[in-house]
């Protein structure tokens, strides 16, 4: 007896059939990893009259341990690594200058501040150098370490004044998401004391 081909909706319940009973031997993909931000200071409300003054934030200076997207740690003195499952959602120095005029935005007090590119000219010019932004382990909880230094200069560089901020905060615990909600407590409460000291050196200038 001649055997009948199989009809198309034959040949499609049989292909059906041996793509179930297949097993990939294909590794699955490695989740991707946390991506995090950096909180910028909040205020309550505005602080009074704007200032009539401008201020051009300029990139933040660091060396490459932070420039990265890497979350930095130190467990020995001199010793750095990084997280491996968690980092910034950007380089850190990005993240830091988005915060801080993020920071000067959220005070209500001044109308005029960004970065170079969108202001290119201004008369006053906050340069930072991130000195510290990791997570240190002294055999215990980790401790959200951030130190910047700033300078308030003119547009040709002259230094008006000049301060080394820092904030540790202990985490709560040991995993990422809680190291990391330590680092914004330590940054937002150094941009608080940066935008007040740069308000308070600024209008001291401007009023001579």
């Amino acid at each position: 007896m001649t055997k009948k081909p199989l009809s198309g909706i034959a040949m499609f319940v049989v292909a059906s059939l041996l793509a179930a009973g297949c097993v990939s031997v294909l590794p699955k993909a490695a989740p991707a990893p946390a991506r995090y931000l950096m909180a910028p200071a909040e205020f309550a409300g505005e602080t009074g009259p704007k200032v009539e003054w401008s201020l051009a934030v300029e990139d933040p200076q660091s060396t490459s341990v932070y420039d990265t997207s890497k979350i930095a740690l130190i467990r020995e003195p001199g010793q750095v690594e990084y997280y491996a499952s968690g980092e910034w959602a950007d380089r850190g120095p990005r993240l830091v200058q988005a915060a801080i005029i993020r920071s000067f935005e959220n005070s209500g007090g001044i109308l005029s501040v960004g970065d170079r590119p969108s202001l290119p000219v201004s008369n006053f010019v906050l340069q930072t150098d991130i000195r510290m932004l990791h997570a240190a382990y002294n055999g215990g909880t980790p401790t959200a370490t951030v130190v910047i230094f700033a300078r308030l200069t003119n547009a040709r560089g002259r230094v008006y004044a000049a301060h080394l901020f820092r904030q540790e905060v202990a985490a709560a615990g040991a995993t990422e998401r809680q190291i990391v909600a330590a680092f914004n407590e330590a940054m937002t409460a150094m941009l608080k004391e940066m935008v007040d000291w740069t308000f308070a050196e600024a209008d001291a200038v401007y009023a001579k």
